[in-house]
């Protein structure tokens, strides 16, 4: 249970964190999209680290 609450915690930290340096980079450089780049950054490293975290389960014995 901890794991997967991990897992969780992860993916949404990833996710905002990448919002939110795509928001400072728009910020500094003025390109609007970098809020999207940052997002599906975000959305990518958060699917690995899940994939990471919950690796354990998906072994078969």
């Amino acid at each position: 249970m901890i794991r997967l609450l991990a897992a969780a915690g992860a993916f949404t930290g990833t996710v905002v964190g990448g919002f939110l340096l795509g928001l400072l980079l728009a910020r500094v450089t003025g390109a609007s999209w970098w809020p999207i780049v940052g997002l599906f950054g975000g959305l990518a490293v958060g699917i690995g680290a899940v994939a990471v975290a919950l690796r354990p389960f998906l072994r078969s014995n």
